[in-house]
């Protein structure tokens, strides 16, 4: 009996649950403190199944100072959420709404529940452009110029 429930809690720690919020989406608290309010989400953790929203579950912590180096301050921390409490907000259509998928030719796209559109990811097409503009500066930097004799 032991066993079994050590075996089944090593299997779910180990696996990684697959979110449909990630990086870079605009979310809206629905419980808290801040409920209603809106913001990108900075850091996804799938382990434990938690997100952490730019702007909100803010928090302050006193730092105690030591006299001669270290200086006693209160910084603020934004404290990860857990992803039942907020929701995806549509980039087209402007609601607050559940993800769905629909699987294309060869992709697997996110799909707003409200509006039926396709969600794009705005992380990806960011670091896509980036990876573009550097292969362009590449190319430009390794051709060699031909010196006249």
């Amino acid at each position: 009996m032991i066993r079994l429930l050590l075996l089944l809690l090593r299997y779910c720690n180990l696996k990684n649950k697959k979110m449909k919020i990630k990086k870079g989406d605009t979310v809206k608290m629905l419980y808290g403190k801040d409920s209603g309010r809106q913001g990108a989400v900075i850091a996804v953790d799938t382990k434990k199944s938690r997100v952490v929203v730019e702007g909100l579950n803010i928090y302050k912590k006193h730092i105690k100072g030591d006299g001669r180096t270290k200086v006693s301050e209160i910084v603020n921390i934004t404290k990860s959420v857990p992803i039942s409490k907020v929701m995806l907000i549509c980039p087209l259509c402007s609601k607050a709404t559940r993800v769905g998928y629909k699987i294309d030719a060869d992709a697997k796209v996110r799909v707003c529940k409200k509006c039926g559109k396709a969600i794009e990811d705005k992380v990806k097409d960011e670091k896509k452009e980036e990876v573009k503009e550097t292969k362009k500066k590449e190319v430009k930097k390794s051709k060699p110029k031909k010196e006249k004799k």
